[in-house]
């Protein structure tokens, strides 16, 4: 079981996102970058992580894109998941003075174990041993899988890029290390924090599950916008702006400022999450004030 968790919790997007109130760019997931000082143009791609492999051949353009580029930019190399996967297992664990007895109420603590239970087949007696932003995690993971039954964890959108990259002996970078993953996932809430988000999140999982087509199909609509729009913090269990920052603002600006070199010395194929594209504080803006030319690839 904790095998599974742990490969579901490797793959899944993380973050929260900013409320929109202007529009920025959007109509694809996947944008050419030239201009500027690039010899080449490169290029990048929004991923949704839960897409399986085959949903690569439907992006327009993406697989001649591709082909035309030196190497792969990932959030982080998967050569590198071995190595992540052993600090995981130890960055999720919860620490041994502390126990969901004493951050919940005895009435908090049977709501929540016995939503665990309904939803995953299993309570906190049995996930009792990990934080709670990775049973949040777990919990957000299911609830993708509702619409991918049929997915293969082990060759998912993401994975399937960094392995035909590999196939091709085409160099793989990571835009983050394990440490910056780890510290996104479990480093940025307090524990007592993290417990009170996964409670609301539980009491609020109705709701939630109500967006999720609608979540799915702005991406594959390609609305950038609407994508933002329909995952950013609702009223009921709202993130506080630090959160936010440090889930995607600080995050875009870090990668920003590594791009440049990157996409100047290799023509690149760069694939992250896509929520990590729109808004103000998204990848497409800040690439673009920064001076580069960005245009959707379109059919």
């Amino acid at each position: 079981m904790k095998k599974k968790i742990l490969l579901v919790l490797l793959i899944i997007a993380t973050g929260s996102v900013y409320a929109q109130t202007e529009t920025y760019k959007s109509g694809s997931v996947l944008w050419k970058i030239s201009g500027k000082d690039l010899s080449k143009p490169s290029y990048l791609l929004g991923t949704l992580h839960f897409k399986p492999r085959e949903y690569l051949d439907s992006i327009p353009g993406a697989k001649a894109a591709f082909e035309s580029c030196e190497q792969i930019v990932g959030e982080i190399p998967m050569s590198d998941m071995a190595a992540l996967q052993a600090q995981m297992m130890q960055a999720m664990k919860m620490p041994s003075d502390t126990t969901y007895k004493t951050l919940y109420s005895d009435e908090d603590y049977k709501f929540v174990s016995d939503q665990l239970t309904s939803f995953l087949g299993a309570g906190l007696e049995q996930m009792g041993f990990m934080k709670p932003a990775a049973v949040q995690l777990v919990v957000v993971a299911r609830a993708y899988m509702k619409y991918f039954p049929n997915i293969n964890l082990t060759n998912t959108l993401d994975i399937r890029i960094q392995s035909d990259a590999t196939k091709e002996q085409k160099p793989v970078l990571g835009l983050e290390t394990a440490d910056d993953q780890i510290y996104a996932l479990f480093g940025i809430m307090s524990l007592q924090r993290q417990a009170d988000v996964l409670l609301c999140g539980l009491k609020n999982m109705a709701q939630s599950m109500a967006r999720m087509p609608e979540l799915l199909d702005a991406y594959d609509r390609c609305d950038l916008n609407k994508l933002y729009q329909q995952m950013e913090d609702d009223d009921n269990c709202p993130s506080t702006p630090s959160e936010k920052d440090a889930l995607v603002k600080d995050r875009n600006n870090a990668w920003v400022k590594k791009l440049p070199e990157i996409m100047k010395d290799k023509a690149s194929f760069i694939a992250v999450g896509a929520l990590h594209l729109a808004g103000e504080y998204g990848l497409l803006n800040l690439l673009e004030k920064a001076g580069y030319r960005v245009e959707p690839v379109k059919p």
